[in-house]
This record gives C-alpha cells, structure tokens and sequence, in this order.
C-alpha cells in the first residue's frame, strides 16, 4: 500500500509501518530490510495471481480456450487489486536488482505458461516468441494500470487475447501453406 502512495524509491519503512500498523521492532523481525519486504510482498502476489490463473485455466479444454480462461481470470484478479497490481507491473520495475530479476524471472514463467503444449499441434511458436510475447503483455498491463486503469483491465480480454494467439495462428497458417505447397 506504501507502495502505491509513494512509490518504490520513495517508500520508506516508516511508511510501510505506519500503514501497517505495526512497530519498526515488529517489521524488523519479520525483514532485515525494505527490498526483502517488497520481495515477500512480490513473490506472494505473483503466487496468489498464477493460482487465480491456474485455477481458471485448468478448467478449460484446448488450448486457446486455457489461455483465454486464464487471461480472463488474471485480469479480474489485477482489477479486484489495483494495489497488488500496481506493486507487480509498475512498482516492480523500479526496485532494486533482485526484485527486477525476480519480475525478469515471472516474464519467463508467463511465456512458458502461454506457449502451446507439445504435441497439441499448436506449438509451432518459438519460446523466444512467446517471451516477447510475456514481455509486450506485461508491458501493456503496466501502462493501464500506471494511469489509473487498473480496474478496467477485464476490458482488455478480447484484445489481449487476439494479441497472444496471433503467432500461433500466423505460424499455423504458414506451416499450413508449406503442407499444401508440398503436395
């Protein structure tokens, strides 16, 4: 929450304390320091979102219909908490070289999450693809959210999803068109 008034840089422990409300004895004992406490607060709600999206997409047949399920549900997650949303797509970005390679590391869970699974016909998208793919969706997500949007990110879906299904789609198209140039 200290986060979001302040911003990273500017947030002191005095802040996070005082919102809180607890002693600087108290915040001590659980954190050494500021960058562990966003650290915990990070990784808590990076677990708490992929459970969300799991959970959603886990229900689902198919492919595209997982990652249409799992998009829906991360993004009615990130708007039901504009703060924790703030805290993993914008205030992440600003913290210190651990949390960044952290948030580095979550892009890289993101773009295995949203490539295809082998032998579904549909994995003809490099990792490097989906990686920029992870990359360009978490970039957006931070721009909405930075300007106040956050609670309108479920109006984003069909966007979003056209957005990460295009190169699979284009790289089905294009497989297909060598298939029938070869016969």
């Amino acid at each position: 929450m200290a986060l979001a008034y302040h911003g990273y840089e500017d947030t002191k422990v005095t802040d996070i304390v005082e919102l809180a409300g607890v002693s600087r004895a108290t915040f001590y004992e659980r954190f050494a320091s500021k960058e562990l406490c966003f650290d915990a607060a990070y990784e808590d709600g990076v677990e708490r979102l992929s459970v969300a999206v799991g959970e959603a997409a886990g229900c689902e047949r198919g492919w595209a219909n997982r990652l249409s399920a799992g998009l829906s549900a991360g993004l009615s997650f990130l708007a039901g908490s504009p703060v924790l949303a703030h805290l993993l797509f914008v205030e992440s970005l600003a913290a210190s070289r651990p949390a960044r390679f952290e948030h580095e590391r979550s892009l890289e869970r993101l773009a295995e999450a949203l490539r295809p699974p082998l032998g579904s016909g549909e994995e003809v998208v490099s990792k490097e693809t989906m990686r920029i793919l992870a990359g360009g969706l978490a970039s957006h997500l931070s721009g909405r959210i930075l300007a106040g949007e956050a609670e309108r990110l479920p109006d984003l879906h069909d966007a979003l999803l056209q957005y990460l299904l295009a190169p699979s789609l284009a790289a089905l198209h294009t497989a297909d068109e060598r298939r029938a140039a070869a016969l």
